[in-house]
């Protein structure tokens, strides 16, 4: 195998150069030549020599020496300008996408020029990233929200979910997936009011895309949107100290299994109320539930669901500086456990367990407390419609004793009219 010349690659043996290339070709006597491959600057990692020959439609540099490959599918990154016809200027070669299979043209009106025209699902994942961005920046997620909901949006396009669904819906799935699993404090609803689109249209996209891809996203949380909302509740310099009361407040509300079941959102809510009339702030339900955006009523039951366990007696410092050992059933256990006990009081006729009192509703007092042992009063509409319903039956009673009379076996049906043939 022909080897280069020493002297070739040194600058100051440049004038030699002509004589060690005559020399080399005429020691090639053989009559099978070899087409002359060109070379590249720079030595082999492997043996250090500098005999690389250049492979020009492959792209790669090889050793002589050794054989291994020392560049491969090398690309031009330099930029070149052509002055067309017209005067105008087009940059020479062609663009190849980080994602894609094939090279696409530079531009102007024909677009594929100087290539292949991009595909559509290149142009597919172009345009999501673009509207991922732009939902991004509206949410301020950072960028490795855009990339970890980019990667999920191709996904969703390899798999057809986009078709028949609006790419706005697509979008906010990945970027909410992207949220949970990243466990940042953005809730589905500031999708919703970002994009304006309907919270449980966004919800039941959230839910068929998760179980596509059959993700295992953790549980949120409570704790993770206390100092968000603590802040706008204007607890001036008391935010902080709001903030740690409702922390210690969703930690006890999980172990009395408060938590369980329920959306995040109402237990920071009902944490937040809490903690903010401890320490002196007059804060009613509506307050946080335009900052949570969540029912009052939802509230009201998660504040009465916590008054009816221990750690509702204890003072603002007691409840700081002491832990009550234990926890209490879960709230949904407690009232169905009660509704039993009344089944079975009104079966066995215990007119005294009834009427005691033991089995009143704990989570409400006075008169509410014992409601279910009151007569029900009927309202004018359940007056009518009872009345419509009692005519209806008896209507229904008088026919069916009418139909009873005619087919009698006793009685045969007269014929006034014989005809005969």
């Amino acid at each position: 195998m022909d080897k280069f010349d020493d002297n070739f690659w040194d600058d100051n043996g440049a004038a030699d150069g002509g004589d060690a290339a005559a020399a080399s070709d005429s020691n090639n006597t053989d009559g099978d030549k070899k087409p002359a491959a060109a070379s590249t600057s720079g030595s082999c990692p492997n043996c250090g020599s500098r005999a690389i020959e250049s492979l020009g439609p492959s792209g790669s540099s090889v050793c002589t020496d050794c054989g291994i490959i020392v560049e491969e599918n090398t690309i031009v990154s330099s930029v070149e300008f052509v002055e067309g016809a017209g005067g105008a200027s087009h940059m020479v070669g062609q663009i190849v996408g980080a994602n894609s299979t094939r090279s696409f043209g530079t531009g102007g009106r024909r677009g594929g020029q100087y290539g292949f025209s991009r595909q559509s699902r290149e142009n597919t994942l172009a345009s999501g990233r673009r509207r991922i961005q732009e939902v991004a920046a509206l949410m301020r997620l950072g960028t490795h929200f855009v990339d970890a909901a980019h990667r999920l949006f191709t996904v969703a396009v390899e798999k057809n979910f986009v078709q028949g669904r609006r790419r706005a819906h697509v979008i906010a799935a990945c970027l909410y997936t992207s949220c949970r699993q990243e466990k940042s404090q953005h809730m589905l609803i500031d999708f919703s009011d970002a994009l304006q689109i309907n919270v449980y249209t966004l919800g039941t996209c959230f839910l068929k895309f998760r179980r596509l891809l059959g993700l295992k996203l953790e549980i949120i949380d409570p704790a993770l949107f206390i100092y968000r909302f603590a802040a706008h509740l204007s607890l001036d310099e008391k935010a902080n100290q709001v903030a740690m009361t409702a922390l210690r407040l969703v930690a006890r509300m999980k172990r009395d299994w408060i938590v369980a079941g329920r959306r995040p959102a109402g237990i920071c809510a009902a944490a937040l109320l809490i903690a903010s009339r401890a320490h002196g702030f007059e804060r009613q339900h509506h307050d946080v539930t335009k900052v949570l955006k969540v029912c009052g009523l939802t509230v009201m039951s998660r504040v009465k669901e916590f008054e009816s366990t221990p750690s509702a007696g204890l003072t603002l410092d007691e409840f700081h500086n002491n832990d009550i050992d234990g926890e209490v059933d879960p709230p949904r256990f407690t009232q169905n456990r009660i509704r039993e006990a009344r089944a079975k009081a009104i079966a066995d006729n215990n007119v005294e367990l009834l009427t005691s009192g033991a089995l009143d509703n704990p989570r409400m007092k006075g008169k509410n407390a014992s409601r279910w042992r009151r007569p029900r009063t009927a309202t004018e509409h359940a007056k009518q419609y009872a009345e419509m319903y009692q005519e209806v039956e008896t209507e229904l009673k008088d026919t069916l004793e009418e139909s009873d009379d005619i087919g009698d076996p006793g009685t045969e049906p007269k014929n006034d009219s014989i005809i005969s043939f």
